[in-house]
Parts: structure tokens; sequence; C-alpha cells
């Protein structure tokens, strides 16, 4: 079922014609680290700057589960559906990390967020590229979905599935079910974002389950507590990297950035790496 599932997305959800490239905006900490290390962040998802977004799914799921199962005439399928919908609250996406990508590389709202007074930058990363080295890390890549139609024929989708699968066996065996429910819902809720946030264009490295015994498990300093990230590796086992562009965010000396840039790429052996101004006239610096 969840590979019929992953079929069913990248017929559904990943774009004819997708980008060349799809870019990680940061800061000058970010694309040290990035760059020198050749791995990013991947965030657990109970760690997102927007803690709701990643509810967006369970609400869908909680409307479309109440909607078939008050129609539902067939009272194994009730029961079920039923059943389906009083454990969604026990769901644990407790070890799935993500790390946010976007479609546009020079977007206003962006350097918004991440320009740092001066101090942003945009990584392009070849996706098809980036695409292959996921997969061997058991990650998956896939464009958010932002329209409220998709969304909830996903949704739907997935119920249909788990009905298809569990409510002809005689005997459930609700450890199995419950197992597939959360994978597949883990693997839909981080792409699912409200549609106001649809300028953002934004695409999503999404982990398998993660194990906290993972060598590339690890933990750095929050706000408010310790937040659990995975050391997602940008680079093949050959050394091949993605990293085909690096736009340098709106700055007061963006010819001394470039520069810099420049001389950091050529130590860190990444000299064909382009450079590319902003082209957006914004200060955000004092």
């Amino acid at each position: 079922m969840l590979e019929n599932f992953e079929k069913y997305l990248y017929q559904t959800v990943f774009p004819l014609q997708p980008p060349e490239s799809i870019f990680h905006y940061t800061t000058q900490k970010g694309i040290l680290g990035i760059v020198a290390k050749r791995e990013m962040w991947a965030t657990q998802v109970h760690f997102l700057n927007d803690k709701n977004e990643v509810l967006l799914t369970f609400k869908l799921l909680e409307r479309e589960l109440k909607k078939q199962a008050d129609r539902a005439q067939n009272p194994a399928f009730k029961k079920l559906l039923n059943s389906i919908r009083r454990n969604l609250s026990h769901i644990d996406q407790g070890h799935i990390c993500i790390a946010s990508f976007c479609e546009a590389g020079d977007l206003l709202s962006q350097w918004r967020g991440y320009g740092n007074q001066g101090k942003g930058y945009a990584i392009g990363f070849n996706l098809k590229e980036l695409t292959r080295i996921a997969k061997r890390q058991h990650f998956v890549l896939w464009p958010c979905v932002y329209s409220s139609s998709l969304q909830i024929e996903l949704v739907s989708y997935l119920i249909d599935s788990w009905c298809r699968e569990f409510c002809t066996e005689k005997f459930i065996q609700h450890d199995k079910m419950f197992s597939v429910i959360n994978t597949s819902v883990c693997q839909l809720a981080p792409i699912i974002k409200d549609e106001s946030f649809s300028e953002e264009k934004e695409w999503r490295l999404v982990s398998s389950v993660v194990s906290s015994k993972s060598p590339c498990f690890a933990f750095r300093e929050g706000e408010y507590s310790l937040i659990p990230y995975y050391n997602f590796q940008i680079a093949d086992e050959n050394g091949r990297h993605s990293i085909k562009k690096i736009i340098v965010g709106p700055s007061p000396h963006i010819e001394l950035a470039c520069n810099s840039l420049a001389t950091f790429l050529t130590a860190t052996k990444l000299p064909t790496v382009e450079i590319i101004s902003s082209k957006i006239p914004f200060r955000n610096w004092k």
C-alpha cells in the first residue's frame, strides 16, 4: 500500500515539468556548515517554526473520516472508519525529519525571513541530483500541496486505500494497520500547507522514520529546548555534490559578499558553483 501511495503522489503532486533547481535559504552560519561539511540539517517535524502547519492534514483526515463514517451503510466499514478516527491522535511523527526548499531563488518573502540584516544566501541545488542523493538516504522530495481540492483528493485516497486493505480482513491486525496508517500519514502531513503560503512554492525533503540511534541523528541548541535533526548528506559516496549555484541575498556590500563567497567556495573545493547577486532592492540592515 505504501509503495502505491508514493506512486500516486508522483502522479498527482510531482510536476510534469519540474524546476531544474530548488533553493535552500540560509544564513552565514548555515552556508558555512552546508558547504564545508557537505551536509544540511533536516529538522524533526515537531520543531518546525510553525507548529500548526503539520496539523492541517489531521484536520482534513478527521473531517473526511467523519463524513464517510456518517454515510457508511456497512457496519464493519463504519466501525473501521471510526476506529481510525479515534486513533488519529496517537499517530507519532516523532522521527520524521524535513528540510525546506523553494522554487524561486530570489524571493522577497524569503529574504525577509532569512536575510539576517544582509547576511542571507539561497543555495541552489540541482533537483535531479538531489533527488538521487536523497533516495539513497531514504528521503523523498515533494512540492508542497496548497490546493484545497488536491489536499482533499490525497486525504480521500489514503482513507480509501486503508479501507480496501483492511476492511476485507476477517480479523484485523490492529498493530499492522496502525503502522501502515502512521507511516502513510507521516509521508503526507509535511507537504500539506495552507493556500495562503502558496507564494513560497516550497518543496520539502522528507525522511522515512528515523531512529534516534542513527549516527546521523543529532541535537542542536534551540530557543526553548534541544532540537533534534538529521544530518542529511548533500553529496553521494563519490563526493558528487548537488549544489549548482548560490544567490547572495540583499546586502549593503554585495560585491564584497560575492567575492568572499567565491574565495570560500574555492577553499572548500567548489570553485565551479555559480554565484549570483540578488536583484531585489530590499534593505533590512541598520
